[in-house]
């Protein structure tokens, strides 16, 4: 009979050892940084190549607009009229 109280009261100790909280948060690691990963090279080539897109066609649009400046006449003197009116 004391085998079955002892047994007993160590299940209840066991029980209640295993219910408590730890003492101190857990702290959880922060995430690397991406330029400490293999993927650190290709950060900013998006940017990069998006710079570089809108440069060229910002070039060739100034192209355009100049030559369309100069097949209209340039402006110099804004009386004439269009040619075929």
């Amino acid at each position: 009979m004391h085998a079955i109280v002892a047994t007993g009261m160590l299940a209840v100790a066991v029980a209640l050892a295993g219910c408590g909280g730890p003492d101190e948060p857990e702290k959880k690691e922060e995430p690397m940084k991406v330029e400490d990963t293999a993927f650190g090279p290709l950060i900013g080539t998006q940017d990069k190549a998006r710079d570089r897109a809108n440069a060229a066609v910002d070039l060739h649009r100034e192209n355009l607009n100049e030559r369309l400046e100069k097949d209209e006449g340039g402006g110099e003197s804004g009386n004439e009229e269009p040619v075929g009116d």
